[in-house]
């Protein structure tokens, strides 16, 4: 049996409620307990992932957001960001995976990939010089995934999850 059709579309600013439920649940999906306390994590929910942080981010014209969409359900979705959107100052003409997330019944099926290009095919239409993303360090699933995908690790950046002080790898894929 082949893989589902996947459906790539742009989030609109109505569905704010449907980005803010799959964006809570596949950030604890994939930090969560065991990785990190209960504490930590409803921490970093709750200051990060407000229904007024996704209304505003949905409004800035330098972010974008896409579910993939499998039977009318909303598999996975991505954040990317441009110019002073980015979460790092960046320079040149370069765009920011700030989040790649696939709901986890429907992880194994290349819905990330196929998130994936549709970044790289929004990269090209842009003439980005070159697309980069922080992954945790303790999260060697999705380092080998953007591995694969051409990227290499440039820096570090720390970050706060809760009171944790974590270290994200800096990558980038040079267009």
């Amino acid at each position: 049996m082949g893989l589902p059709e996947v459906l790539i579309k742009p989030v609109q600013p109505e569905d704010n409620h449907k980005l803010l439920d799959i964006g809570r649940q596949t950030f604890y999906d994939a930090f969560g307990p065991p990785h990190n306390t209960e504490e930590n994590i409803n921490e970093y929910l709750n200051e990060n992932f407000t229904l007024d942080n996704i209304t505003r981010e949905l409004h800035n014209p330098n972010s974008k957001f896409y579910f993939a969409w499998i039977n009318n359900q909303i598999a996975g979705y991505i954040k990317i960001n441009f110019g002073n959107a980015q979460t790092e100052p960046v320079e040149g003409n370069t765009l920011e995976i700030e989040r790649i997330y696939v709901v986890k019944e429907q992880q194994g099926k290349k819905i990330g990939q196929l998130l994936f290009q549709k970044i790289l095919q929004i990269a090209k239409e842009k003439s980005i010089e070159f697309i980069w993303l922080g992954v945790w360090e303790k999260n060697p699933g999705a380092i080998k995934f953007y591995k694969r995908n051409g990227f290499k690790v440039f820096n570090t950046h720390k970050f706060m999850l809760g009171t944790d002080l974590q270290t994200d790898m800096m990558m980038k894929l040079i267009l």
